[in-house]
């Protein structure tokens, strides 16, 4: 009997050893689920943060299939450095097509927090796939304790019927969780996942932000060191726009009668430029008209040559604007046909000569 548990260890510690360290690359996202389909698709997704409960085809990254005792491996170079939301799932219908199932019988999806340097490895449990992790992302731990305190607010809330006692409860959860967002946590995510889990909630967002900006301040510093002029910066920055009927970066901006008058200063400026563009461009031989109207780009192009004077490679474009490589070099390709440049540097030039 005894004999039999010491090998049981050593094979379990056997396998260990073969399966773990294949998870592990420049970044590996591995695992089993238990199922008896084989070859069963699995997905890896990249969220906005308000997506934790929202599936779209739009999402999703990559897929793989499991092999016939249902192991799944995703591994290489091609996600973010920094940290980013990122979700598996495997439908447990795949008639049904795209669904999220989470109760106490089934579990077919985990979100998580990860870069392109981690590894996280799911072992079996059972029809509650995924629910078993370790994951080397140290924020992601922190965003799990986060949720674990959130849970312990929020139990018992459902039992109270009166509306007023729920709001408070409701404005008690929210000033619990910005005390525990400005004492314990650092990352920038986990500071919009927080603002995230107190919007999905029935809480006056605008009328609080006005009473105390700090919180939503401290938000989006935080997004603009780390994430800079990414998705996450800019859709939160849009949030508070729409939240305080104003654009958050003109509180600093002068006396609404200023603003008037400048405003009619612009508008005969732009009157006036309008005019001369006119008068500049009637004189323009008709080969340089033709160079000029070709400088017309889309707002994607745009964003796309910015970045590329920006020194951005391809790979960090599509992940700045949340769109597939492969859409990038297309882009890439529009400019140049449009720019009649054939690399970098002659773009670079080109943009010198025209705004």
């Amino acid at each position: 009997m005894q004999q039999r548990k010491i090998i049981r260890f050593l094979t379990s510690l056997i396998v260990a050893f073969l399966i773990i360290p294949n998870c592990y690359g420049q970044y590996s996202i591995c695992g089993h689920i238990e199922t008896t389909q084989k070859n069963k698709t699995v997905y890896l997704s990249l969220l906005k943060y308000d997506e934790e409960t929202l599936i779209t085809e739009s999402q999703i990254l990559f897929s793989t299939q499991t092999d016939s005792t249902g192991y799944f491996e995703f591994k290489g170079q091609l996600l973010s450095k920094k940290d980013k939301l990122y979700r598996i799932h495997s439908n447990i219908d795949d008639i049904k097509g795209l669904q999220l199932v989470s109760n106490s019988d089934k579990n077919n999806y985990y979100n998580f927090i990860f870069s392109n340097t981690d590894t996280i490895y799911f072992s079996k449990s059972g029809n509650r796939w995924f629910s078993h992790s370790q994951n080397s992302n140290n924020t992601d731990r922190l965003w799990r304790n986060l949720k674990q305190f959130e849970e312990k607010l929020t139990q018992g809330y459902s039992e109270i019927k009166n509306k007023e006692a729920q709001q408070q409860t409701i404005n008690d959860f929210v000033e619990k969780v910005k005390a525990y967002n400005a004492k314990n946590i650092s990352p920038a995510l986990i500071k919009l996942l927080a603002f995230s889990d107190i919007k999905r909630k029935n809480f006056d967002l605008k009328t609080d932000f006005e009473k105390n900006p700090d919180f939503y301040n401290d938000i989006l510093n935080s997004l603009k060191s780390y994430y800079s002029e990414t998705s996450y910066y800019l859709q939160f920055q849009d949030e508070i726009s729409k939240i305080s009927n104003t654009v958050f970066q003109q509180k600093y901006s002068f006396h609404k009668t200023l603003n008037y008058i400048l405003g009619i200063l612009v508008l005969i400026l732009a009157v006036i430029s309008f005019l001369l563009f006119k008068k500049v461009r009637s004189i323009q031989p008709k080969e340089i008209q033709q160079e000029i109207s070709n400088l017309t780009l889309t707002n994607q192009e745009e964003k796309i040559a910015k970045l590329i004077l920006e020194n951005k490679s391809n790979k960090e474009i599509a992940d700045e604007l949340f769109i597939s490589l492969s859409t990038v070099k297309t882009h890439i390709r529009n400019l140049y046909a449009k720019l009649n440049v054939t690399n970098r540097y002659e773009l670079a030039d080109k943009f010198k000569n025209h705004t």
